[in-house]
């Protein structure tokens, strides 16, 4: 019991990042397209700025649960994952950079070289996140309760589309947010781009669940397929929905398009349940949630630092939210 309330926790945390950080990350892919001149770009880093570092303490804490609560995860799917793991830390930390330089030197041409790379890392950074995901949710090669994971597992349609599902989805929920967050010409391009892009992110999340069912390899990792297609639907719809609600300038629009943006989390729990990892080699292999996870020592010693930390990090993330709550123009304060 104590094992699927510390995966719930587990899925929280990731649920968090993709909602939270999802917006700084779709703002890096297709902020500059959506700002025309100086005092644009200057509202949409003065929409974003103030969460850009906080959003991602959701996923320091869910390293953290992975490597203290599930040492059966940190050996088979961050091992196994390696390299795709290594190159999203490395977009991260290269995005911390460049934003932080942007502003370092004074000068246009400097503010958009660091631009520049802001939105190749994040680009790169979705299609990872997108690319780990679609494998995952499938069958992948377990032996040993180990994964070995080669270029090919990646390269399949289910990752490819999923690695583009990402994207787009990213690059949605960032218009979504900037239209109800900004003012000007900014509001009004996002939300006639996320006009644009809602029916292109759903219809690659559409494609990307046909591309699971008729691969063998990912349909054996659909252990539930009717809750797994039940999230998916809820997915789809709050695409199309998030975009309308934008068009109003509606403040639960980017609640609705954080959805979307979670929903892999979401998918990949329900379609494994109980099991963490499932293995191509047979349900001998599989790693359930159960074997996943610490014993109940050390449990019983992750435990009060998780129900220290999340509340303070809920109660932080509320405060933020709140102190920020007016819309950003070209007037607003800009932080990096």
């Amino acid at each position: 019991m104590w094992h699927n309330i510390w995966y719930a926790l587990l899925g929280l945390f990731l649920a968090g990042y993709l909602a939270l950080d999802g917006i700084t990350l779709g703002t890096g892919i297709i902020g500059r397209w959506l700002a025309r001149d100086d005092a644009e770009r200057h509202t949409v880093a003065a929409a974003t700025g103030p969460f850009f570092l906080g959003n991602e303490v959701w996923l320091v804490a869910a390293a953290g649960i992975t490597l203290g609560g599930f040492p059966g995860l940190e050996s088979s799917v961050i091992s196994g994952m390696y390299p795709v793991i290594v190159l999203a830390v490395g977009a991260l930390l290269t995005r911390e950079a460049a934003v932080q330089f942007r502003r370092r030197v004074p000068g246009a041409r400097w503010r958009r070289r660091w631009d520049t790379v802001v939105q190749i890392v994040c680009v790169v950074l979705a299609l990872m996140w997108g690319t780990l995901g679609g494998a995952l949710l499938g069958a992948v090669p377990v032996k040993g309760g180990r994964l070995d994971v080669d270029p090919g597992v990646l390269l399949r349609p289910v990752p490819v589309l999923s690695a583009l599902t990402a994207l787009a989805v990213f690059a949605l929920h960032a218009t979504v947010f900037l239209a109800v967050r900004t003012e000007g010409g900014v509001a009004v391009r996002a939300a006639a781009t996320a006009r644009r892009l809602a029916p292109a992110a759903a219809g690659l999340a559409v494609l990307t669940a046909a591309a699971a069912v008729a691969d063998g390899r990912a349909r054996d990792g659909l252990l539930n397929p009717v809750p797994t297609a039940l999230l998916l639907a809820a997915a789809v719809a709050a695409l199309l929905l998030a975009s309308r609600l934008a068009a109003g300038a509606r403040r639960a629009a980017p609640v609705v398009s954080a959805f979307a943006a979670l929903a892999p989390v979401l998918l990949i729990g329900a379609a494994h349940f109980p099991q963490a990892v499932v293995s191509t080699a047979g349900a001998h292999e599989n790693v359930s949630v159960a074997e996943a996870a610490a014993d109940p020592g050390t449990l019983s010693v992750v435990g009060p630092v998780v129900l220290l930390v999340l509340p303070v990090l809920l109660a932080f993330q509320a405060m933020q939210w709140w102190s920020f709550r007016t819309k950003s123009d070209d007037r607003s304060p800009v932080y990096f």
